[in-house]
């Protein structure tokens, strides 16, 4: 049997400050997105994919569009009774742009392209009243070289591309009519070695080892998951403490009129997509709420809060987000949203601290 979905995503807005740092340049945008999905079964297997596209586009610094082409799928695959084999793979590629260097006066952007692959192995094997299972991924980050807008510049690479490897294992059993489950996990974030020091970037690993235990009571959910995470570098300074505790919690409590309440807090390290050149322990709160306000129109709020200790330099950062979003349903597969959105960012040098405010309104739908 074979199935497969169109989604798509058209709209536009205006923010104040388009490259979210202290230039606060405003623009106004129109982006879209379209994704196909489908899937379809082989006997004892299945096979998934999705195709995925998106572009925004600015009216003032095209250099700074945005486009993205990408492909995903997945293969599961039953070996035995109660043993399962999952294949997933991905790549895409990223062509964006940003600010190279801002004067009164003059403004120099570029454009580069990125491209993002990544693979994962997942085996489960249902045994003794439990569920254990064993995952390997890798995800591989290439940088493209910048094109700048002033004619003269060479082309050249400006940032330091990664290998992110994961291995994860664990297992979950029933307890108290919940579930109890133990993680450990190792991490190793790879950097080119031609690039770390022209980049300063540089390699670390993380080990963490995990106790969690979830349960629902009626309408509310609660999980928690508690253990140690330890990094290790070369680059790593002596005065930092290389030893962290690893917390996740996540409650969710529904309540009348279709409302749901939300609310996350996650702390643990990370190496890749990050602003430091080793990694940083980030702990992260997280509130949300969505409830249906008539038949057709819903309410969602949100607020998160991310607080980032760098490894590598005596530096933190504070970053505070908000949005508020009315989603109108016309037809069971067509909406349209409207959605203001804040981001406040404070750093340890005050005058790295900026603010953005954002509005939109997208036409989505399905078919």
């Amino acid at each position: 049997m074979a199935d497969s979905t169109v989604n798509y995503s058209f709209g536009g807005g205006r923010t104040s400050n388009v490259f979210k740092d202290t230039t606060a340049l405003p623009a106004s945008f129109g982006e879209g997105k379209v994704a196909l999905r489908g899937s379809f079964d082989l006997e004892d297997s299945q096979f998934a994919y999705a195709l995925t596209a998106s572009v925004r586009r600015l009216a003032r610094y095209r250099f700074a569009d945005e486009r993205t082409v990408g492909l995903e799928t997945g293969f599961t695959r039953e070996l035995a009774e109660g043993v399962r084999l999952t294949l997933k793979g991905s790549i895409e590629q990223r062509r964006d742009g940003d600010i190279f260097l801002a004067l009164p006066g003059l403004l120099i952007g570029y454009r580069k392209a990125d491209v993002v692959a990544s693979a994962s192995a997942d085996l489960t094997v249902d045994h003794a009243g439990g569920k254990s299972h064993v995952t390997a991924a890798l995800s591989n980050l290439n940088r493209g070289l910048a094109e700048f807008t002033l004619p003269g510049l060479p082309r050249t690479q400006l940032e330091a591309g990664y290998r992110l490897a994961t291995l994860t294992a664990g297992h979950i059993l029933p307890l108290f009519g919940g579930e109890l489950g133990a993680t450990v996990e190792a991490r190793t974030n790879n950097i080119p070695s031609n690039e770390q020091q022209v980049f300063e970037r540089f390699p670390a690993t993380t080990l963490r080892g995990s106790l969690a235990y979830g349960h629902a009571f009626g309408p509310v959910t609660l999980m928690a998951e508690a253990g140690l995470m330890r990094v290790a570098s070369d680059a790593l300074g002596t005065s930092v403490e290389p030893t962290r505790p690893y917390l996740k919690a996540e409650l969710a409590v529904r309540l009348p009129r279709e409302t749901v309440l939300k609310a996350t807090f996650l702390r643990d390290i990370q190496l890749a997509d990050i602003d430091d050149p080793l990694g940083e322990d980030v702990r992260t709160i997280g509130l949300s709420l969505e409830t249906a306000l008539t038949e057709k129109l819903k309410l969602a709020l949100g607020y998160e809060e991310a607080r980032s200790d760098w490894l590598y330099y005596d530096y933190r950062t504070r970053t505070r987000s908000a949005k508020a979003a009315f989603t109108y349903t016309f037809a069971k597969s067509t909406a349209v949203t409207l959605e203001y959105s804040r981001l406040l960012r404070h750093e340890t040098d005050p005058a790295a601290d900026f603010t953005v405010d954002g509005l939109a309104a997208r036409l989505s739908g399905t078919f």
